[in-house]
């Protein structure tokens, strides 16, 4: 299946965090999109790892996503090893993606930073004739996956960043999509009685998460907006259109 947008996470939920609504506006015009988070979370302090697969379903289905998967990196182990670089590339020649999205690289939570950095070796990596995933050693070695592919664009999304953003998606029409995708995330955003605290279960997270999208949104005259940095000049032609 080839993807046109493929979005990394570190997490489950992270995308749903960063960008659920522009998963969801871009799979409603008809886009294949999916989502690879690298790990399954399980040191989360709160959920077990069989709820956290049930709720990754619910909400990869409200979403409307093409294809979602989990390379099984441990939990914060995310590193740009070797081994970790060469299940990303897999996934980069397998899905083919136009445009690939990762979290933002100044983002609070290690594994986000991290999460950044292995998409950008795995980006790299994956357009380069001679690297073969699997070889293990960076030697030549007989091809054991699809050939080549290098998308045209790389994108990071914010989770936990106050970064600026360098562009806003008006999400208005699908937000509704997004705060269903994060309900699927019960283990996580609802704190039951003998959970920890943590801050995802702090019953003001979802409702800050919602107040920086309006934020975004007002930037562009929109109701709601989604945030993503560009490390890229952007191109614009007709400044009429602006």
């Amino acid at each position: 299946m080839r993807l046109d947008l493929l979005v990394f996470s570190a997490h489950p939920d992270d995308a749903e965090i960063g960008m659920g609504a522009t998963l969801a506006l871009h799979a409603r015009l008809g886009y294949a999109v999916g989502v690879v988070d690298l790990t399954w979370g399980e040191l989360s302090s709160t959920g077990s790892n069989e709820a956290r697969r049930r709720e990754v379903d619910s909400a990869s289905r409200a979403l409307g996503l093409a294809a979602r998967e989990c390379l099984g990196i441990p939990d914060g182990a995310i590193e740009p090893s070797r081994e970790n670089v060469d299940r990303a590339v897999e996934c980069l020649r397998r899905y083919r993606p136009g445009v690939v999205l990762a979290p933002h690289g100044q983002d609070r939570h290690p594994d986000h930073r991290r999460c950044a950095e292995l998409v950008e070796e795995a980006v790299f990596s994956s357009g380069l004739a001679r690297f073969d995933p699997g070889s293990g050693d960076g030697s030549v070695a007989p091809r054991t996956t699809p050939l080549p592919h290098r998308p045209r664009r790389v994108l990071y999304y914010l989770v936990n960043s106050d970064a600026r953003p360098s562009l806003v998606v008006d999400v208005s029409s699908e937000y509704e999509r997004k705060r269903e995708a994060l309900r699927c995330y019960e283990s996580q955003f609802v704190r039951r009685k003998g959970d920890p605290a943590t801050p995802l279960n702090d019953p003001a997270y979802l409702k800050n998460v919602e107040a920086r999208d309006r934020y975004f949104g007002s930037l562009i005259g929109a109701q709601y907006g989604e945030g993503f940095v560009a490390r890229f000049t952007l191109r614009h032609v007709d400044l009429t259109l602006l």
